[in-house]
């Protein structure tokens, strides 16, 4: 349709019609075409709740993104092994960051973190800790604003390892104490470096963290796969700051989906558990370049533990 450009996969999915869908799709129609509305196949029959279509797309979709995932992985490697920045954002280490009321921004204006993802923050503590259990080992790969490691503290693990890459939020942390926080351990540089270090070391622990910026998902990818040199076995806890495809409901559960399985791959059991917050409004992202979190109310945390 001109004017509206829904695609005959769109207009199958908005009507249920099973069939069609599935003979759509064999025959190449791209599962993730967007109309003039910025609204895919997914969310058509997420809305008209055409759940049968729904799984159809999110099984087409995950299977064709892990296919192009494995063809863009071998470019990312090659890039990686000619010493070429393969970052989202090649100089984000060399650049000031202001430290502003409730952000840190780069120097392009966008957010490294904001206070408002407190109360996520707030419950990936709780599920890292399992409720609130004190001595806990914990990590957490990417500090930012501290906002996590701050609810971490009151929980007080017996070992709390912070990895920072960032000179700029590895300074701040030294001004505001951290350094002499119980039990606190920082490991300045990038995960990369530091995390075989930790493995070497024989370091176990009961809830790790990641949320860095201005990274590739093929880094997740990587990071995922040290997961199980570090997890403790049977009853530790990892997970992510999910802001996987922030800009379509339907692409961020493909996204989820991807990610459970590649983390299956290694032995562990993923849930996505929704959690109600208060978006952000858009004072809050005045003088920011770009959102990084779009208009939604439900947050689905990753909680990831070994398989049985």
């Amino acid at each position: 349709d001109q004017e509206t450009g829904r695609s005959p996969l769109i207009v199958a999915s908005m009507t249920g019609n099973v069939a069609v869908v599935q003979y759509l799709l064999e025959r190449g129609a791209p599962w993730n075409a967007l109309d003039r509305f910025g609204q895919c196949a997914g969310n058509y029959a997420t809305n008209h709740q055409h759940w049968d279509i729904v799984n159809i797309l999110v099984d087409h979709g995950t299977r064709a993104e892990l296919i192009l995932g494995s063809v863009m992985r071998s470019n990312y490697d090659e890039r990686s092994n000619n010493n070429e920045s393969s970052s989202t954002k090649p100089n984000y280490l060399r650049q000031r960051l202001s430290f502003c009321n409730g952000a840190i921004l780069d120097e392009e204006r966008d957010a490294v973190m904001m206070k408002w993802e407190k109360p996520l923050m707030e419950a990936h503590a709780q599920i890292l800790t399992n409720n609130g259990q004190p001595n806990k080992r914990v990590m957490n790969v990417g500090f930012g604003m501290g906002i996590i490691d701050s609810i971490l503290q009151t929980y007080q693990p017996s070992l709390h390892i912070i990895i920072e890459a960032h000179p700029d939020i590895y300074a701040q942390m030294f001004k505001d104490g951290w350094d002499k926080k119980p039990n606190v351990r920082i490991c300045y540089g990038k995960w990369q470096d530091v995390v075989p270090q930790l493995i070497q070391e024989g370091l176990q622990l009961d809830g790790i963290f990641f949320d860095t910026y201005a990274e590739h998902f093929f880094d997740m990818e990587d990071f995922h796969k040290l997961l199980p040199r570090m997890l403790s076995k049977p009853n530790g806890i990892y997970s992510f700051f999910n802001g996987l495809a922030p800009d379509n409901l339907f692409f961020h559960g493909v996204a989820c989906q991807c990610v459970k399985l590649q983390l299956g791959q290694v032995g562990f059991e993923t849930e996505f558990l929704p959690c109600e917050i208060q978006v952000p409004n858009n004072k809050e992202w005045e003088g920011i370049r770009r959102k990084y979190w779009h208009d939604r109310d439900t947050y689905y945390l990753p909680k990831i533990t070994w398989k049985p």
